[in-house]
Formats: C-alpha cells, structure tokens, sequence
C-alpha cells in the first residue's frame, strides 16, 4: 500500500529531513492554484463531486462498463482500435492540413496548438509525413488526419488517404470533421482512397436544424465506411441533449461516441463564466506538460459522461459508448517519455523501476538517521543504493522495499519521474511526485497494471497531483503548448514541483486523523 503526504499526513512524519524535503510539494500548491484562477475562472472546493462519481462508477461497473488504462478509459461495447493505441501512443500518429475551420466553438483549443496562426495561412506537408514514415520504416499501426476542419480542402484530404493506403496499407486510418462538407462524392472518394473510420463533432447547443444535418452526414457516411463514431466533449448540464443524441445515434448505427472531458483552454473565459463553469478541482493527477493542447478540464463534465454512459448501459443501446478522460490523453505521453529506458541502465540506473500503471519511473528513498540501517541491510543483500548529502537521502529500487521488513514501520517514500531532455538534448531523469509508504505495507503490485486490463478500485480513490513546468520555449522532444507556457509564466518560476493527494480508502484513514 502507498500512501499520500498531505497536510495532515505531514504532521505524522517525525523525520525532519524527511519531511522538509516532501513539503516542498505541498507549499507550492497554493500559489499555483492562484497563477491559473489569474485566467478568469475559478476552481470547485476540492473533490466537490467525488462521492457522486464513486459511486456512478460502481454503479456502470456492475452494469459491464469495461475500466482501462487504471480506470483513465471506461466504455462499453464497440471501442475504437484506434482508441487502445491512444493509451500508449505506440505505433500511432495524427496530423493535419490546416488549422483553418469554419466554425468557431467557444471551447476549441486550436489556438493553444503551436504555430497556430502560421497554419491558418499555409498548408502542412501531412503526405511529406507519410512518406517520411515510410521511408524510416517506422512500424506503424494507426494514423490520423485531423484539424482545423480538413474537409475544407477535400482533394487534398483525399490525397493524404491515398498516400496512407499506397504507403502504409497496414496502418487503420481516420479522419475527424465537424460533417458540414461532407457530401455523398467526397464520402465515395474518401472511402476509394482507404479511409476506415471517420469521427464526427456535434457541438450539443447548436440549433436543432443544424445538429440534423450532421445527424444525416453521419447516416450517409453509415452507408459507406467501415466505422462511423462521434467524438464530443460532455458539457454540463446538457445530459438530456446527450441521451437524446445517442439514442438518434444507435438507431442510426453508428459504432460509437467518445465522450470526452469538457475543458478550458484558458482563453475566452468570459463564455465560460457566464455559463456559470468552474474547473475540476485537482484538474490533473499529474500537473505536467501535456503535449495534448486541450486545456484544464471543467467541473462537472465527467460527471455528465459517467451519467451518460449509465444511461447507455441501462437502455441496451448497442452503440459503443467510451469515456475518454482527459488523464486517458496524458498517458501515451508519458509511456513514449519513459518506456524506451525501462531497460537502459545507463540512463536510469538500478535504482528506478518502470511502473506499468502509470507509466512513470519509480524509486524509494529514506532520509536522516534511517540512512545508516537501510544502507547496512541492502549491503548485506548485495542490493545497490545511491546516497545523496544534499538533501540528506537514500536512494534504491523500490523492489528491495520488502528487504527492509525488520525496520517495520520505517518511513520510504515512493517518488515518481520522467524522462526529459536536457538543454543539450541529453535523456535526464526528473522527480514529480512524493508518495509515503512502509516495508511492512509496501505491495509491488501497486506499481504494476496493463492498460487492457478491466480495472476499477471499489474500495479506494486516490489521486495524486505534481507540477513540473519549465522556463523555455521549447518542451519535451520540442514539443510546446501555448496554455502551459501562459501558465508557467504566471506563475514566475524556473521549476515548480507540487504534489497533493487525496483518498478515500478506510485503510488510508489513520493517516487523515
């Protein structure tokens, strides 16, 4: 068992050294949650909602909902193959033509994406990619072509699924588009050139009118391609609209619905306060820098998709119904930083283990006095360890935590790391997150998943939160986002590491008196 520090578990820690190195994670808590409410809107009372959605998720468990990726992916059903990969991001890459799109969703988060305004004027080389990925001999399994809307430019969408099937015919494709430009010939033509599986939008409030004609682009679409899905954020409040929609959407024959979180992209918060939306409250586990451009999720909305998911379990649709939560967008970054050195020693050494439930490094330090037993009895084992003077700490692989049993409730802490490079571009290993545990308690298991396997805990929720974010321009692998750049440079810091953790599990109850 893992445990969370908070500010009440802090005071049971006796170890100084200890736990001034583990209050560092909480102290900057405070000043990060002011540097995002600095954007316009405010956060929920923590876990405001918590109780509600434990319980929604016991009651579609019971119902046959499938839990994947540590409860991150829920659905029931039909499931994209696309959507399995997404966990991982192995073996998958999506693109685009153009960030032009001739809607203008107050949600959208297009221009958080980089070189957002270059692309609204030039044309991104996307069959250039396909060569070059077949070129490389890169084994890919799925590929994407998004937007922008990128039927605005059909022949060239065309073209891309062309150069797909001629190039890479084993990889599954798709397209994602709003469905106003689709008509019957470019339907016909897409499917010629390959094209699996298109995802539609259907933004819930717009008028009745034009939700039926999307609704019919979708029919059309039924009669021509293999799979036809929705995907959509949730917004709140509109459950109705969205029973409605996917019992129109099952007796259409649709395959499925994404239900996405709902979130804000940290511009146009005036929209957002006026419809009276307030964050989710943490709004990440991992507060990190997503390559993923969508924002900070929005109170309520995975309340709305659980309650949409129960109702399509419920009725017996047969339509597949898949809850994508926004941490179910974050995990196939992670698994891309850290999983090709889950075996290079050179880099992460003998003292990190590769955690298959999060995907995230893991390591198990002691601090002060206790150095001295834990070194004498890892020695004895021939286990390896790291000391660090600093801040006063030993370091070791959490497997060996067990060795430690005669301490009995000596204090370890887990911590959790990422791979990231360095202003030189060099692989380095960097902390995020601070757990609390003991030998006697410490179960690997908690470490150790499979993101396909039905998973759900019913009797604990944990959740635990970190932030990392960097002064520079340029991210992970020269990725960026424009929403985490603002926010970094609200919060005026080089580095930023906070942790907070909260549980419901009457066997964590002792640490929260």
């Amino acid at each position: 068992m893992i445990y969370p520090i908070t500010d009440r578990t802090i005071s049971t820690v006796n170890n100084q050294k200890f736990k001034r190195y583990a209050i560092r994670y909480l102290d900057i808590e405070q000043q990060t949650q002011q540097a995002i409410t600095e954007y316009g809107l405010n956060f929920e009372a923590p876990f405001e909602q918590q109780r509600e959605i434990d319980q929604l998720k016991r009651d579609i468990k019971s119902k046959g909902a499938i839990f994947s990726n540590s409860g991150k992916s829920i659905h029931c059903n039909w499931l994209s193959s696309a959507c399995v990969q997404c966990r991982t991001g192995e073996g998958s890459h999506t693109t685009f033509l153009s960030l032009k799109c001739h809607r203008d969703c107050y949600f959208c988060f297009n221009p958080n994406q980089e070189n957002y305004q270059e692309f609204q004027q030039e044309m991104r080389d996307a069959v250039g990619e396909v060569d070059a990925i077949a070129e490389q001999g890169y084994p890919l399994t799925h590929i994407a072509l998004t937007g922008g809307e990128p039927l605005l430019f059909r022949q060239e969408s065309i073209a891309f699924f062309q150069a797909v099937q001629q190039k890479l015919p084993q990889a599954h494709s798709r397209l994602y588009t709003a469905g106003d430009p689709l008509d019957r010939n470019t339907a016909l033509a897409l499917a010629k050139a390959g094209l699996q599986e298109i995802r539609f939008s259907i933004k819930i409030d717009d008028p009745t009118e034009r939700i039926t004609k999307v609704l019919h682009r979708i029919a059309l679409a039924r009669e021509i391609f293999p799979s036809v899905m929705v995907e959509m954020p949730v917004i709140p409040g509109t459950e109705q609209q969205m029973y409605q929609l996917l019992t129109q959407l099952d007796d259409i024959g649709v395959d499925g619905i994404n239900l996405l979180e709902f979130c804000f992209p940290l511009t146009n918060s005036e929209a957002y306060q006026s419809r009276g939306f307030k964050l989710k409250n943490p709004p990440y586990e991992v507060y990190y820098n997503y390559w993923y451009a969508g924002g900070l999720a929005v109170a309520q909305s995975e309340l709305a998709c659980l309650r949409v998911l129960k109702f399509a379990l419920e009725n017996q649709l047969s339509l597949g119904v898949h809850y994508c939560s926004l941490e179910n967008k974050h995990t196939g970054q992670v698994y891309q930083s850290n999983a090709f050195f889950e075996n290079n020693e050179h880099i992460i050494g003998k003292h990190y283990f590769f955690s298959s439930r999060d995907y995230f490094f893991k390591s198990a330090k002691v601090f002060g006095d206790d150095c001295e037993k834990v070194a004498v009895l890892l020695k004895n084992a021939g286990v390896s360890y790291h000391q660090e003077l600093l801040h006063g700490f030993l370091q070791f692989n959490p497997e060996a935590i067990g060795l430690l049993t005669p301490l009995g409730k000596l204090l370890i802490a887990v911590t959790s790391h990422i791979i990231e490079p360095d202003e030189q571009g060099n692989p380095l290993i960097k902390e995020i997150r601070i757990e609390l545990t003991t030998p006697t308690e410490f179960l690997l298991t908690d470490l150790q998943g499979n993101i396909y396997d039905e998973w759900w805990p019913n009797c604990r929720f944990s959740v635990c939160t970190s932030i990392c974010l960097w002064r520079t321009t340029t991210f992970v692998y020269g990725r960026t986002n424009a929403w985490a750049i603002k926010l970094f440079e609200r919060l005026g810091v080089t580095v930023i590491s906070l942790w907070w953790c909260i549980t419901r599990d009457e066997k964590r109850d002792k640490w929260h008196a």
